[in-house]
Protein backbone atom coordinates (compact mmCIF):
# COMPACT_ATOMS: atom_id res chain seq x y z
CA UNK A 1 0.00 0.00 0.00
CA UNK A 2 1.42 3.19 -0.48
CA UNK A 3 1.54 6.02 1.69
CA UNK A 4 0.12 9.25 1.45
CA UNK A 5 0.53 12.90 2.01
CA UNK A 6 4.17 12.38 3.16
CA UNK A 7 6.02 15.27 3.97
CA UNK A 8 8.54 16.17 0.84
CA UNK A 9 11.83 16.10 2.81
CA UNK A 10 14.83 18.26 1.34
CA UNK A 11 17.25 15.99 1.85
CA UNK A 12 15.84 13.88 -0.41
CA UNK A 13 15.58 16.41 -3.10
CA UNK A 14 19.29 17.65 -2.26
CA UNK A 15 20.24 14.11 -2.59
CA UNK A 16 18.63 13.93 -6.29
CA UNK A 17 20.51 16.90 -7.17
CA UNK A 18 23.87 15.85 -6.14
CA UNK A 19 23.45 12.70 -8.11
CA UNK A 20 22.41 15.38 -11.50
CA UNK A 21 25.14 16.93 -10.71
CA UNK A 22 27.87 14.21 -10.75
CA UNK A 23 26.27 12.60 -13.72
CA UNK A 24 25.10 9.09 -11.35
CA UNK A 25 21.50 10.42 -13.18
CA UNK A 26 20.80 11.86 -16.29
CA UNK A 27 17.81 14.30 -16.72
CA UNK A 28 15.36 11.80 -17.71
CA UNK A 29 16.63 9.52 -14.42
CA UNK A 30 15.87 12.76 -12.35
CA UNK A 31 12.25 13.39 -13.80
CA UNK A 32 11.93 9.72 -13.13
CA UNK A 33 13.02 10.10 -9.90
CA UNK A 34 10.77 13.12 -9.27
CA UNK A 35 7.75 11.30 -10.28
CA UNK A 36 7.90 8.41 -8.26
CA UNK A 37 8.46 10.89 -5.17
CA UNK A 38 5.55 13.11 -6.23
CA UNK A 39 3.71 9.67 -6.19
CA UNK A 40 4.49 8.62 -2.70
CA UNK A 41 3.88 12.03 -1.43
CA UNK A 42 0.59 11.88 -2.73
CA UNK A 43 -1.61 14.65 -3.23
CA UNK A 44 0.67 17.81 -2.38
CA UNK A 45 -1.47 21.01 -1.00
CA UNK A 46 -1.29 23.94 -1.90
CA UNK A 47 1.10 25.69 1.13
CA UNK A 48 0.99 29.26 1.54
CA UNK A 49 5.01 30.32 0.13
CA UNK A 50 5.45 31.73 4.04
CA UNK A 51 5.14 27.84 5.04
CA UNK A 52 8.32 26.13 5.09
CA UNK A 53 7.05 22.92 3.27
CA UNK A 54 5.82 24.92 -0.04
CA UNK A 55 9.60 25.20 -0.41
CA UNK A 56 10.28 21.33 -1.12
CA UNK A 57 6.75 21.11 -3.08
CA UNK A 58 8.19 23.72 -5.57
CA UNK A 59 11.10 22.32 -6.19
CA UNK A 60 9.54 18.54 -6.82
CA UNK A 61 6.76 20.04 -8.56
CA UNK A 62 9.45 21.80 -10.94
CA UNK A 63 11.68 18.65 -11.23
CA UNK A 64 8.99 16.35 -11.78
CA UNK A 65 8.42 18.63 -15.54
CA UNK A 66 11.99 19.92 -16.11
CA UNK A 67 11.81 18.72 -19.22
CA UNK A 68 9.22 21.18 -20.19
CA UNK A 69 10.25 23.90 -17.59
CA UNK A 70 13.60 23.65 -19.47
CA UNK A 71 15.61 22.59 -15.97
CA UNK A 72 19.38 21.56 -16.37
CA UNK A 73 22.37 20.97 -14.83
CA UNK A 74 22.82 24.83 -14.89
CA UNK A 75 20.13 25.61 -12.28
CA UNK A 76 21.21 23.31 -9.81
CA UNK A 77 22.62 26.09 -7.26
CA UNK A 78 19.95 28.01 -7.76
CA UNK A 79 17.69 24.93 -6.85
CA UNK A 80 19.60 24.14 -3.72
CA UNK A 81 20.07 27.69 -2.88
CA UNK A 82 16.01 27.57 -2.75
CA UNK A 83 16.20 24.08 -0.48
CA UNK A 84 18.70 25.77 1.79
CA UNK A 85 16.41 28.44 2.74
CA UNK A 86 16.35 28.63 6.29
CA UNK A 87 13.48 28.30 8.44
CA UNK A 88 11.52 31.58 9.01
CA UNK A 89 13.28 32.93 5.87
CA UNK A 90 10.72 31.40 3.18
CA UNK A 91 9.41 34.91 1.82
CA UNK A 92 12.91 35.58 0.99
CA UNK A 93 13.55 32.16 -0.54
CA UNK A 94 10.69 32.58 -3.04
CA UNK A 95 11.38 36.39 -3.67
CA UNK A 96 14.80 35.08 -4.64
CA UNK A 97 13.42 32.06 -6.38
CA UNK A 98 11.32 34.19 -8.76
CA UNK A 99 14.28 36.33 -9.60
CA UNK A 100 16.25 33.71 -10.64
CA UNK A 101 13.62 32.27 -13.18
CA UNK A 102 12.77 35.70 -14.15
CA UNK A 103 16.37 36.82 -15.32
CA UNK A 104 16.90 33.21 -16.99
CA UNK A 105 17.50 33.66 -21.00
CA UNK A 106 14.86 31.04 -21.15
CA UNK A 107 15.06 31.48 -25.34
CA UNK A 108 18.79 30.86 -24.94
CA UNK A 109 18.48 27.63 -22.97
CA UNK A 110 15.51 26.90 -25.61
CA UNK A 111 18.23 27.17 -28.11
CA UNK A 112 20.97 25.14 -26.85
CA UNK A 113 18.90 21.91 -25.98
CA UNK A 114 17.22 22.11 -29.18
CA UNK A 115 19.19 19.12 -30.13
CA UNK A 116 18.14 17.14 -26.98
CA UNK A 117 14.67 15.11 -27.43
CA UNK A 118 14.38 14.97 -23.80
CA UNK A 119 13.75 18.62 -23.53
CA UNK A 120 10.09 20.43 -24.94
CA UNK A 121 12.11 23.20 -26.90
Amino acid sequence: MKEQNREIQREELRALLESWRAGTLDEREVHAHAETLLETAGEIPQYPDSDRRSIAAEVLLQLDILNHQLITTEDIPAIEAFLKTPPGQELRGWAEWRSYWKQLDLESRRQKLVSNPYYCT
